[in-house]
């Protein structure tokens, strides 16, 4: 049996998405049982709250593989460390972790690390998963703006970051965990190309047939806009330490592990903007 954390989440979703065509037996953990709804057929669903220990307890019986995805929250390696905990306890023979690119350079990789650290203390058997930024990100927080003004911000000047699909992660994630071979080893996943903001805006521009802009902003304008936008400050501060990294080049690395691992080409942006074309639509489109 293995078990998908994080199952309602970005890159849990598709995991469980593409593990279910493996014929593995699933078991999928989320945060409430509405959202489990949503569930591919076949696979066990359980909830499963990081802040209820019990839930964690119960969803790793019978467990040998779990597919680890804290929440994006201050609090990520303390749950996580609760987590592994539990684990420990169980018979689970690996333990597939979302981790991040980035070592300790800014906040969001620096709880991973963290993470990272206390699962090889541990001694549990592991497999790291360290991806850069996710191409579905411009979908997620950017699309609204794209959309309704033809552009979309941030403060990482021209920075390059080699982002990553999030099908390729979890396509890594689904041979980890289904396949022997990977316990001790640690992925770094990255697209095929590193790429500044002002190169994604061309190949969206050139893709939905309209000009696509990306307006770079000075890091207290940007927090100032997020917080006005209703996002926690300290998600604000994260945000901003991951740009600043961005900005500063430290995201740039390119790796063959999607590759190495799936043994195909990882996808790139202007594949990645083709696929996902009619989410960057006008409004007034989109309404009709």
């Amino acid at each position: 049996m293995i078990l998908i954390t994080g199952a309602s989440g970005n890159v849990g979703r598709e995991v469980l998405k593409q593990i279910v065509g493996t014929g593995a037996q699933v078991r999928a953990g989320f945060q409430s049982l509405n959202k489990a709804a949503a569930a591919p057929s076949g696979v066990e669903t359980v909830a499963l709250d990081y802040g209820q220990p019990e839930t964690m307890r119960s969803a790793l019986k019978g467990v040998e593989r779990v597919f680890l995805v804290g929440p994006p929250t201050a609090q990520l390696p303390a749950l996580e460390r609760m987590a592994v905990d539990l684990i420990k306890q169980s018979h689970v023979t690996q333990v597939v972790k979302l981790s991040a690119m980035g070592g300790r350079h800014a906040i969001f990789p620096r709880q991973h690390a963290e993470s990272e650290d206390y699962i090889r203390s541990s001694g549990l058997p592991y497999t790291f998963l360290r991806p850069n930024g996710f191409m579905q990100n411009m979908i997620n927080y950017n699309a609204p703006t794209i959309n309704a003004q033809n552009a979309f911000y941030g403060s990482e000047g021209d920075g390059r970051v080699s982002q990553v699909d999030i099908r390729d992660v979890a396509a890594v994630a689904v041979k980890a965990l289904t396949e022997d071979g990977h316990v001790g080893k640690t992925y770094t996943l990255t697209g095929p190309e590193a790429l500044t903001n002002r190169e994604i805006a061309q190949i969206l521009s050139d893709t939905v047939g309209r000009e696509i802009r990306y307006i770079d902003l000075p890091p207290a304008q940007l927090k100032q806009a997020l917080l006005s936008a209703g996002v926690p400050e300290w998600s604000v501060d994260a945000l901003l330490d991951l740009q600043r990294l961005y900005r500063e080049g430290r995201a740039a690395t390119v790796t063959g592990d999607v590759e190495q691992i799936t043994g195909r080409k990882p996808i790139g942006y202007t594949q990645f903007s083709r696929d996902y074309k009619n989410v960057f639509q006008p409004e007034e489109r989109a309404a009709s």
